[in-house]
């Protein structure tokens, strides 16, 4: 090749500038660095620009993820892009919740429909053998085993034909013991994790205490009445199952598998666990494995035809119950209406209590008896009273009581009208003395018929004082000894003259007499000690003193015309005059 013509320069001074104005050497050295400088630039534009640099970071960011899952980083990178998911879940169903429900609708869909087919046909199952049961012979047999021991028929059933069911399981952190799942089967009464957590911590540490052993070394299973217990352990957590019946070998393995798989995907949790059970919503789907429950083979079915005739009977029978006890309620209502419209009663509440009728309320003392009602009506069954004791005020209960009380004499009686006593008959003056004062005393009377009482009194002392007028003692001539026949006279004399006892300003006198024959001083003489012989008999019939006024008249004022010896006899005697002057 030849070479290539080779052209020298004459030699310039330095500072020379060249042609186009730039000195020589500023031009090579651009020659030379000008692509490394422009690459330069470039390099600092694409660092410094966010919008070249967010193009770059784009183009490379799944495979950076994807390199950093191959290489074990799940934990920090979830950490890392967990808050900023979160957050953008959140924004997105502020701003519009149907697009994320439409993306998440493929997977809710089938989940939820799954839940729901699962608790039917554990439903159904426990529905078919109880009602498997119910229209059978066995049936019948666990009804009654379930009155008397008790229980509900449900419970009976499951005794009799359930193998095992797991009814609670529960997961508990170990190092804390505060629960952090806890899934139940259906128709099991809930308990509190909380509180079966701490007591099942405090019993493992109790065992490990007493007996001095290691961490991992505990209980794994316990017995609670018809319930048995069984734990597993891990190094985190801690699962316990709670069974009814006794369950296979096969359940601890799942126990153990569940619980590795709760580790496996939860052991970063569960190790900085801090008493927020919110990360692990997701841990009941996995305990919920553990729910297994198997029932007795089924034996082989009764006929159709009785089972169908058992449950004819049986609701015959339930329908013939109700109906019976309808109509029994039917007539204890139309008792206790009664009751209610009779006096003296004031019914609270009734009903039935433990299977016994009860009836509480107040009765009045002299209200009828309930018993007796209740024979009218052909009640058998003998109710339950609890009565509290009240006054009454209805006039018919007022009237009793007033009988009662006051006590009227025969042939008198009373009669009570909007709270006013009336009576008829003619009692007694010292009986109508004192009635306005007792009758004021009888709960339920505010007053007594004063008209009849002042009549009734009136009629009751003149008729006193006309038995008293009529009244005449005999003497035998000369003397002034009362015969036993005139005492007896005397003595029948004494309630009418207690009668006029209460009467205002009374005085009885005792008139003496005698007949015309002997001499007229004589005559006074005698007169006077008869009639001081009847007051004397009066006194101590128990008549007061201060009533009775003995006056001697001899013949002056003869009873009867001595115009005959019989005429004459009759006025050898002593006779009444009651002087009443004022009557109440």
């Amino acid at each position: 090749m030849a070479d290539a013509p080779t052209t020298r320069l004459s030699p310039e001074p330095a500072d020379e500038p060249s042609t186009n104005g730039t000195p020589p050497f500023e031009e090579l050295r651009h020659l030379i660095l000008a692509p490394e400088q422009e690459a330069l630039e470039r390099l600092h534009d694409r660092v410094t620009n966010p919008e070249t640099r967010t193009e770059d970071v784009s183009t490379v960011v799944a495979e950076a993820i994807q390199r950093r899952r191959q290489r074990g980083g799940d934990s920090a990178l979830s950490e890392a892009l967990a808050p900023t998911i979160e957050t953008a879940l959140r924004e997105s169903v502020r701003k519009d919740p149907s697009a994320l429900a439409n993306a998440l609708f493929p997977v809710m869909g089938p989940a939820i429909r799954r839940s729901i087919l699962e608790t039917l046909r554990s439903f159904i199952d426990s529905f078919n053998q109880i009602m498997d049961q119910s229209l059978s012979w066995q049936g019948m047999k666990w009804r009654m085993e379930a009155l008397r021991t008790g229980r509900t028929f449900t419970e009976v059933v499951l005794l009799h034909s359930l193998v095992f069911r797991v009814e609670q399981v529960f997961l508990i952190h170990k190092k804390t013991g505060l629960p952090i799942g806890h899934v139940v089967a259906p128709a099991v009464a809930m308990q509190d994790p909380s509180l079966v957590s701490g007591m099942l911590s405090a019993i493992q540490d109790f065992v490990r205490d007493s007996f001095h052993t290691s961490q991992s070394q505990g209980i794994n299973r316990m017995n609670v009445g018809d319930l048995d217990v069984w734990v597993e352990e891990g190094p985190y957590a801690i699962l316990a199952v709670v069974i009814r019946g006794i369950a296979p070998r096969q359940l601890r393995d799942t126990m153990a598998e569940t619980l590795e798989s709760i580790h496996r995907q939860y052991s970063a949790l569960l190790d900085h666990f801090d008493g927020d059970s919110a990360p692990f919503e997701q841990v009941n789907t996995l305990l919920s494995r553990c729910l297994e429950y198997k029932y007795k083979e089924d034996p082989k079915r009764a006929n159709n035809f009785y089972a169908l005739t058992a449950a004819a009977l049986l609701i015959l029978a339930i329908g013939g119950w109700l109906g019976y006890r309808w109509w029994q309620n039917h007539r204890w209502n139309e008792y206790v209406a009664e009751l209610r419209e009779q006096p003296g009663f004031a019914i609270t509440s009734f009903g039935r209590e433990h299977g016994r009728f009860v009836i509480r309320g107040l009765r009045d003392p002299l209200s009828s008896d309930p018993a007796a009602i209740l024979k009218q009506h052909n009640l058998t069954e003998q109710p339950e009273f609890h009565w509290g004791a009240y006054y009454a005020l209805d006039d018919s209960i007022v009237q009793q009581r007033a009988t009662q009380i006051l006590a009227p004499p025969q042939g008198t009686s009373l009669k009570v009208k909007d709270s006013v006593l009336f009576f008829t008959g003619q009692p007694p003056f010292t009986w109508l003395k004192e009635l306005p004062r007792r009758a004021l005393l009888v709960p339920g009377i505010r007053s007594v018929d004063s008209a009849g009482l002042l009549s009734a009194a009136q009629h009751a002392v003149a008729q006193s004082v006309e038995k008293i007028q009529s009244t005449v003692l005999q003497f035998p001539l000369a003397s002034s000894t009362l015969s036993s026949a005139e005492g007896a006279r005397l003595r029948a004399l004494l309630p009418e003259l207690k009668n006029l006892e209460g009467v205002g300003n009374m005085t009885i006198e005792i008139w003496g007499h005698s007949d015309t024959s002997g001499a007229e001083a004589t005559n006074l003489t005698l007169s006077q000690k008869r009639a001081d012989r009847v007051a004397a008999e009066l006194i101590q019939l128990g008549i007061p003193g201060n009533l009775l006024r003995a006056k001697g008249v001899a013949a002056a004022d003869p009873l009867r015309p001595e115009d005959s010896e019989e005429n004459r006899a009759y006025n050898r005697s002593v006779s009444f005059r009651p002087i009443v002057h004022n009557l109440l």
